[in-house]
């Protein structure tokens, strides 16, 4: 599932039918306990239900821990305060005040502000207060419990999912990118820009809080096997760095190319990089023997080239533009096959 469906007509539709659904659940059975106020449960299933499995959690957790908060704070309220209507307001100007306050070192006081105002306006005159309220406490977690259900049980939509997608689709625009800009190093034009790059770099860039969000909301739940989404994201995070480099040097190189005679060596290992980046994406392992082979071989040519007088030819602002690009193919090639590799040098997924 890419990360965009997240976002597209069916996902809201599914999202839509969910809502609806646990709204339902949760009335019939909050009115079990009380008919008279199902409403608290049917509008905390709505506020909690949200697109995604992850941000569902995490707002199931937002809810029911700001909700036990403000309980605490509004049972307060009422035993503190008289239960008249100055003393009630004074209540709910102390206590919101103080979760308005305490926002500034938790968000969820602003949930627990909302459990307040519920706790001591909607009790005011009421018997019993503070079972009152309890059970208006309750009716809230019966909406967050029945959102938390549907979401996991019916038509999960899941972060995990969309990034394993999202990560394959940029290891492949990778792949694709890298082999241009080589491509333009070696040849005499130059088509990759910063615009194209830039898309690519800014969405490897946002995998990290994606993946965060997953662990901590849905790991506990899917086995995503997080350890190889890690690597994953590590490694691009790596090629991106690489390819803004080749894309600076690309930029500064003189006009023409440079017609290397390692350039069949040079493509070579970056057709098994490439190979090596949809590999992973995939979460296959890549063949890093023959990676290593070309690598090594590029090497041995280079330092023949260089025993042979061959890079003479360039001037020193030339041989270094040259040296500089050739260091990024080689750095790419190593940080692919490394990032598979267990301490005794075997593959790994």
């Amino acid at each position: 599932m890419p990360l965009s469906d997240l976002d597209s007509t069916a996902a809201h539709i599914r999202h839509g039918i969910k809502t609806g659904i646990a709204a339902l659940l949760a009335l019939v059975i909050a009115s079990l306990l009380d008919p008279k106020f199902g409403m608290w449960a049917v509008v905390s299933s709505v506020i909690v239900m949200q697109v995604n499995v992850a941000e569902s959690i995490q707002m199931c957790w937002y809810r029911f821990t700001g909700t036990a908060v403000g309980a605490v704070i509004g049972i307060l309220g009422i035993v503190l305060f008289p239960p008249t209507f100055l003393g009630t307001s004074l209540a709910l100007f102390t206590t919101v005040g103080f979760c308005a306050y305490m926002t500034r070192h938790n968000p969820r006081y602003r949930m627990a502000a909302i459990t307040v105002a519920i706790v001591l306006i909607a009790s005011l005159g009421v018997e019993n207060r503070i079972t009152f309220s309890l059970m208006r406490v309750v009716e809230i977690a019966i909406g967050v419990l029945c959102s938390y259900v549907v979401s996991i049980w019916i038509l999960p939509a899941r972060v995990g999912e969309a990034l394993k997608a999202r990560l394959q689709n940029q290891f492949s625009r990778a792949a694709d990118t890298y082999g241009q800009l080589v491509e333009d190093f070696l040849g005499d034009s130059v088509s990759t820009t910063e615009e194209t790059l830039a898309p690519l770099l800014k969405d490897i860039a946002g995998n990290r809080d994606l993946f965060r969000k997953m662990l901590r909301h849905e790991s506990p739940l899917f086995d995503d096997n997080a350890s190889l989404m890690d690597r994953q994201i590590v490694v691009l995070e790596q090629c991106a760095r690489h390819l803004a480099g080749m894309l600076r040097t690309v930029q500064d190189m003189r006009e023409g190319g440079y017609n290397l005679i390692m350039a069949p060596e040079i493509r070579a290992v970056v057709t098994a990089s490439r190979e090596a980046m949809r590999a992973i994406g995939e979460g296959v392992a890549p063949s890093v023997e023959s990676l290593r082979a070309l690598l090594d071989k590029s090497d041995r040519k280079l330092e023949e080239l260089r025993e042979s007088g061959a890079t003479k030819r360039f001037s020193v602002r030339e041989l270094v533009q040259v040296l500089a690009f050739y260091h990024y193919v080689q750095r790419m090639g190593e940080d692919l096959q490394t990032a598979f590799i267990r301490p005794d040098g075997s593959a790994r997924v």
